[in-house]
């Protein structure tokens, strides 16, 4: 593949060329992570950070909760650009509460990739953990 640039949602992208995974590791800290790796038990992670991948550290998005910082990956956009601000909303048809990741409140941006006519997965996974 060569590379191109494309401009999506008013902002310029360049394409190296090579596929692209991005993995994000949500609700923890950086520091966890590496030592976890340094313990032996992240021995994949320490192999894509070794080999060809690279580790960039990220800010959140305001307000700091999964979903709003998801689509921003997706997307490439803050909450007020994606329209996804948290994790539930009163959908007025029904007046029940929903998630806004439901489809019907999906954002209101595309994520670059999609805009640019490229293949594209993206596969947000939202799950609510509670220890007994």
């Amino acid at each position: 593949m060569s590379r191109t640039t494309f401009s999506v949602n008013g902002r310029e992208y360049i394409h190296q060329g090579d596929p692209v995974v991005v993995i994000c590791i949500d609700g923890s800290e950086p520091a966890y992570h590496e030592e976890a790796i340094n313990a032996g038990r992240m021995p994949w992670l320490k192999e894509q950070i070794e080999g060809r991948g690279t580790s960039w550290g990220a800010h959140c998005a305001i307000p700091t909760l999964t979903n709003p910082n998801n689509m921003s990956i997706a997307t490439g956009h803050p909450p007020a650009v994606h329209g996804i601000c948290g994790t539930y909303i009163l959908d007025p048809s029904t007046g029940e509460e929903v998630l806004m990741s439901d489809p019907k409140f999906q954002p209101r941006c595309p994520g670059p990739r999609m805009s640019a006519k490229r293949s594209t997965a993206t596969a947000l996974s939202w799950s609510t953990w509670s220890r007994t």
